[in-house]
Protein backbone atom coordinates (compact mmCIF):
# COMPACT_ATOMS: atom_id res chain seq x y z
CA UNK A 1 0.00 0.00 0.00
CA UNK A 2 1.34 3.39 -1.02
CA UNK A 3 -0.86 5.66 1.14
CA UNK A 4 -3.91 5.62 3.38
CA UNK A 5 -6.40 8.18 4.66
CA UNK A 6 -9.57 7.86 6.74
CA UNK A 7 -12.66 10.08 6.51
CA UNK A 8 -15.50 10.04 9.08
CA UNK A 9 -18.89 11.66 9.34
CA UNK A 10 -21.01 10.28 12.16
CA UNK A 11 -21.29 6.49 11.84
CA UNK A 12 -19.91 6.49 8.27
CA UNK A 13 -16.23 5.79 7.69
CA UNK A 14 -14.42 5.82 4.36
CA UNK A 15 -10.91 4.43 4.20
CA UNK A 16 -8.94 5.54 1.13
CA UNK A 17 -5.96 3.44 0.14
CA UNK A 18 -3.67 3.91 -2.82
CA UNK A 19 -2.15 0.70 -4.17
CA UNK A 20 0.11 -0.04 -7.11
CA UNK A 21 -2.78 -0.64 -9.54
CA UNK A 22 -5.78 0.91 -7.77
CA UNK A 23 -7.22 3.53 -5.48
CA UNK A 24 -9.71 1.95 -3.08
CA UNK A 25 -12.46 3.59 -1.06
CA UNK A 26 -13.69 1.12 1.58
CA UNK A 27 -16.99 2.15 3.15
CA UNK A 28 -17.96 0.92 6.63
CA UNK A 29 -20.48 1.72 9.32
CA UNK A 30 -23.75 3.38 8.28
CA UNK A 31 -24.53 6.14 5.79
CA UNK A 32 -27.52 7.88 7.35
CA UNK A 33 -26.62 11.46 6.42
CA UNK A 34 -29.49 13.63 5.23
CA UNK A 35 -27.37 15.01 2.38
CA UNK A 36 -24.54 12.49 1.97
CA UNK A 37 -23.34 14.14 -1.24
CA UNK A 38 -21.81 16.98 0.82
CA UNK A 39 -19.48 14.52 2.55
CA UNK A 40 -19.23 11.62 0.10
CA UNK A 41 -19.06 13.30 -3.33
CA UNK A 42 -15.81 15.28 -2.77
CA UNK A 43 -14.11 12.10 -1.50
CA UNK A 44 -15.39 10.07 -4.47
CA UNK A 45 -14.38 12.73 -7.01
CA UNK A 46 -10.95 13.20 -5.41
CA UNK A 47 -10.24 9.47 -5.43
CA UNK A 48 -11.52 9.19 -8.99
CA UNK A 49 -9.25 12.01 -10.18
CA UNK A 50 -6.28 10.47 -8.39
CA UNK A 51 -6.96 7.01 -9.85
CA UNK A 52 -7.62 8.20 -13.40
CA UNK A 53 -4.67 10.65 -13.44
CA UNK A 54 -2.40 7.77 -12.43
CA UNK A 55 -4.14 5.32 -14.80
CA UNK A 56 -5.28 3.14 -11.90
CA UNK A 57 -8.62 1.45 -11.25
CA UNK A 58 -10.97 3.11 -8.75
CA UNK A 59 -12.42 0.47 -6.41
CA UNK A 60 -15.53 1.33 -4.38
CA UNK A 61 -15.88 -1.33 -1.70
CA UNK A 62 -19.20 -1.39 0.15
CA UNK A 63 -18.94 -4.91 1.59
CA UNK A 64 -18.49 -3.69 5.19
CA UNK A 65 -21.25 -1.09 5.09
CA UNK A 66 -24.12 -2.16 7.35
CA UNK A 67 -26.65 0.38 6.06
CA UNK A 68 -26.89 3.04 3.36
CA UNK A 69 -29.85 5.32 2.74
CA UNK A 70 -31.06 5.87 -0.81
CA UNK A 71 -29.60 9.41 -0.91
CA UNK A 72 -26.10 7.92 -0.78
CA UNK A 73 -26.60 6.30 -4.18
CA UNK A 74 -26.78 9.69 -5.93
CA UNK A 75 -23.05 10.55 -5.58
CA UNK A 76 -22.12 6.96 -6.50
CA UNK A 77 -24.24 7.17 -9.66
CA UNK A 78 -22.62 10.53 -10.55
CA UNK A 79 -19.17 8.93 -10.37
CA UNK A 80 -20.27 5.94 -12.47
CA UNK A 81 -21.84 8.23 -15.09
CA UNK A 82 -18.67 10.32 -15.24
CA UNK A 83 -16.49 7.22 -15.54
CA UNK A 84 -18.68 5.74 -18.25
CA UNK A 85 -18.15 8.68 -20.62
CA UNK A 86 -14.44 8.85 -19.79
CA UNK A 87 -11.68 6.32 -20.10
CA UNK A 88 -11.09 5.38 -16.45
CA UNK A 89 -11.83 2.06 -14.78
CA UNK A 90 -14.15 1.56 -11.79
CA UNK A 91 -15.08 -1.52 -9.77
CA UNK A 92 -17.97 -1.53 -7.31
CA UNK A 93 -17.85 -4.35 -4.76
CA UNK A 94 -20.79 -5.26 -2.55
CA UNK A 95 -21.89 -8.15 -0.33
CA UNK A 96 -24.39 -10.57 -1.85
CA UNK A 97 -24.98 -11.93 1.66
CA UNK A 98 -26.57 -8.66 2.79
CA UNK A 99 -30.02 -8.63 1.17
CA UNK A 100 -30.28 -4.82 1.01
CA UNK A 101 -26.88 -4.59 -0.72
CA UNK A 102 -27.73 -7.34 -3.20
CA UNK A 103 -31.01 -5.64 -4.17
CA UNK A 104 -29.61 -2.09 -4.25
CA UNK A 105 -26.29 -2.68 -5.98
CA UNK A 106 -27.67 -5.10 -8.58
CA UNK A 107 -29.53 -2.06 -9.97
CA UNK A 108 -26.16 -0.42 -10.68
CA UNK A 109 -25.25 -3.12 -13.22
CA UNK A 110 -26.74 -0.84 -15.91
CA UNK A 111 -23.46 1.11 -15.64
CA UNK A 112 -21.25 -1.95 -16.27
CA UNK A 113 -19.40 -1.87 -19.58
CA UNK A 114 -18.81 -4.84 -21.86
CA UNK A 115 -15.07 -4.08 -21.98
CA UNK A 116 -14.78 -4.44 -18.17
CA UNK A 117 -13.84 -0.81 -17.53
CA UNK A 118 -16.79 -0.50 -15.16
CA UNK A 119 -17.60 -3.59 -13.09
CA UNK A 120 -20.33 -4.09 -10.51
CA UNK A 121 -19.56 -7.25 -8.55
CA UNK A 122 -21.23 -8.98 -5.64
CA UNK A 123 -18.99 -11.03 -3.36
CA UNK A 124 -20.10 -14.01 -1.25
Amino acid sequence: MESSETYRDGPLEIQQEAHKDSVTLAFSGKSILRDPAEFVLPILLGAMKQAFDQEKRLVLDFRHLSYMNSSTFTPIIKVLEKARVGSGSVSVLYSKELKWQDVSFTALTIFATSDGRIKIRGAE
